[in-house]
């Protein structure tokens, strides 16, 4: 009787193992819909950005204003806020010249990357 119950216990555990590498239709569309996250920027590496690349990553600036040659944008999210000081590149386009977060900047940037997502996102459902 016990060999018995030995072996249901160990027919469960083979079928759970099996089954644990079975994925449903549903779970496959919505893994391959979801959009991916992008990797984490750093403020060093908008260096050198365009103000296109920089309203990809972000959207749009809470504040943008002139100061002599250069343009300040402001960037603000719910942790930090971040100034972005650009100048225009022999091409006439404007560069980013610093990026400075204040607060943690790894924390900062991850939550106006979050910020810039869920713009786009906002921004794409008002379009349809």
């Amino acid at each position: 009787m016990a060999v018995s119950r030995i072996h249901q216990l160990l027919a469960v555990g083979a079928l759970a193992i099996a089954l644990s590498g079975c994925v449903s239709t549903a779970d496959q569309s919505a893994s391959v819909s979801a959009p991916a996250v992008p990797a984490p920027i750093t403020a060093q590496a908008l260096v050198g950005a365009t103000p296109v690349t920089l309203r990809a990553d972000f959207g749009a600036p809470s504040l943008q204003r002139i100061e002599g040659p250069a343009q300040v944008w402001l960037y603000q999210s719910p942790v930090c806020g971040l100034n972005v000081i650009l100048f225009a590149g022999q091409d006439g386009v404007p560069h980013v010249a610093q990026a400075l977060p204040n607060g943690d900047p790894v924390r900062c940037m991850q939550s106006l990357q979050q910020r810039g997502l869920t713009a786009a996102a906002l921004d794409t459902q008002a379009a349809s």
